[in-house]
């Protein structure tokens, strides 16, 4: 995985691999190869759309051996022209989501809870609660649940307890599992776990 600035992941979330930057990721949420999430837009109405134009710091680390070294390395995108803040926008992907192999998620995009994006879908606009997405741009295909469960489930926020809080529950009947979730959320504490940075976690040596 390629992880950028600004990465956060809730418990029980996992990806697969992937490039995530400037985003904020639930619980529960499932991601597969090679998803794209944060990844950076270009000014498209600018003379260029070339980063060179709008980024201060380097873009290639590319060496000493040729004659225009030193000017490059001593370039940077004038401060007027420096736009970054513009370029990323912060992404929020919601809990018990599925995001399948190759999809790409665009800086700005809310993805709501239990939602689903289809294998390789471009996602460029908000995502409902429990819709599932497909295609270039991404558009509704149907939803998950019936509009009464989906209420239901988004109210009683299951996704706030561990896995053997709710092991009592019949997660394939989502009808069915209406009762014993509530249950939960009246008698259990909400699961909160430590928090782990992320960057620490991937610096420690391996054996």
């Amino acid at each position: 995985m390629n992880i950028g600035d600004d990465f956060r992941i809730g418990a029980f979330s996992y990806a697969v691999s992937g490039f995530y930057s400037g985003v904020t990721i639930g619980r529960y949420t499932s991601i597969g190869e090679n998803v794209q999430v944060g990844r950076a837009s270009h000014p498209l109405t600018w003379v260029s759309t070339s980063p060179f134009f709008y980024l201060r710091e380097k873009i290639f680390d590319v060496g000493d051996g040729f004659s225009s070294a030193g000017p490059y390395h001593s370039y940077g995108a004038p401060d007027w022209q420096n736009a970054v803040s513009t370029q990323f926008k912060p992404i929020s992907i919601g809990n018990d989501v599925y995001i399948g192999h190759g999809a790409m998620i665009m800086p700005g995009v809310t993805i709501g809870d239990g939602a689903v994006v289809a294998a390789m879908a471009v996602v460029t606009k908000n995502v409902p609660p429990y819709a599932i997405v497909g295609g270039n741009p991404a558009r509704i295909i149907r939803m998950r649940h019936d509009p009464i469960i989906a209420a239901q489930l988004l109210f009683i926020r299951w996704w706030d307890y561990a896995p053997w809080q709710l092991q009592e529950v019949d997660f394939a009947n989502p009808a069915g599992a209406i009762e014993g979730l509530k249950r939960v959320a009246e008698s259990a504490p909400i699961y909160a776990p430590e928090t782990v940075v992320v960057s620490a976690l991937l610096a420690e040596p391996t054996e």
